[in-house]
């Protein structure tokens, strides 16, 4: 069996990229593919985990893989100090990066690199599709051109599949071997990341990039997912279809939707008042469920409006 676990952040599809490969790996004879995703908070951004596992009988194991002969990170910042924990022995880790990290078992691809030049937008997931195709023992890039016919939308084919056709050059380069230990590093060290964000640091042999502190415009930040905690450049990023709106009569302002508030939307005004702050406000829902007076209900977003 040959398991891959897949790291990325929500948005970036990384469970589409598993169901891929679990498709790819399938349609070869006599091959049988499972995929499916872990999520923690289902928001665009958060970190999220995703898994396929191919085999040459029906596979049946559903549990989470806790060591995999392919580890793939499609947001460099996820890579941590104990990433090799998750790797079976002679493993290998993909990581979407430009930089050489200079550790055989760590591959790193310009995934969003080549993304942005084909796709016109940094969902890196189609290339480490074709890497893997390349790298794990009987896939092949038809096959992954093949499931990508078949789980995505005819307008998507055309681009995706040259996606694949810029891994495989991108193969027949060497661009598919792990750096030497230590190769590049000071080169590494001193380059920026795309988008013109500020140079990278480096820890414990990983580089995190600095995190932006200047005004972004939102069709900057779609393409990208590095950013410091509460900074928002899209207001209510556009998740909301119901938002909780406050009655005033029967609230005792016992602060109960202020404390399970998620996000922090719901404060007292000036003169004592309760308030939602809609800017922020996702609409979950969990303010209305935890008042026990009946005071917030959820009315439709375009009604509200």
């Amino acid at each position: 069996m040959i398991e891959v676990l897949w790291h990325g952040r929500g948005g970036q599809g990384a469970f589409t990229a598993a169901r891929l490969l679990g498709a790819a790996g399938s349609l070869e004879p006599g091959r049988f593919g499972l995929a499916f995703p872990s999520f923690g908070p289902e928001r665009r951004g958060a970190p999220m985990r995703a898994f396929t596992k191919l085999d040459t009988r029906p596979v049946g194991d559903r549990s989470a893989i806790a060591a995999a002969d392919f580890v793939v990170y499609l947001d460099e910042t996820l890579l941590g100090p104990d990433w090799r924990g998750e790797l079976m022995p002679g493993g290998l880790a993909l990581v979407n990066s430009t930089r050489a990290i200079g550790d055989p078992q760590l591959l790193a691809i310009d995934a969003s690199g080549i993304s942005r030049s084909i796709l016109g937008r940094d969902i890196p997931n189609t290339v480490f599709l074709a890497a893997l195709c390349l790298l794990a023992e009987g896939l092949s890039t038809q096959a992954a051109k093949e499931a990508i016919a078949q789980y995505m939308a005819p307008k998507l084919h055309e681009r995706n599949w040259a996606v694949v056709d810029a891994v495989v050059e991108l193969a027949a380069a060497g661009g598919l071997q792990p750096a030497a230990a230590g190769a590049h590093d000071a080169a590494a060290a001193g380059s920026s990341s795309a988008g013109g964000e500020a140079p990278a640091q480096r820890r414990a042999g990983v580089l995190i990039p600095t995190l932006r502190r200047d005004e972004l415009d939102p069709a900057v930040y779609a393409r990208s997912t590095c950013w410091e905690a509460g900074y928002l450049v899209s207001r209510n990023a556009g998740w909301r279809t119901a938002r909780p709106v406050l009655s005033e009569e029967g609230c005792t302002s016992c602060l109960q939707c202020y404390m399970q508030c998620p996000d922090g939307t719901i404060f007292k005004t000036d003169d004592g008042r309760l308030a939602i702050d809609y800017e922020f406000c996702k609409g979950c829902g969990i303010c209305a469920k935890a008042c026990g007076f009946g005071c917030i209900q959820m009315q439709p977003e375009g009604g509200a409006r």
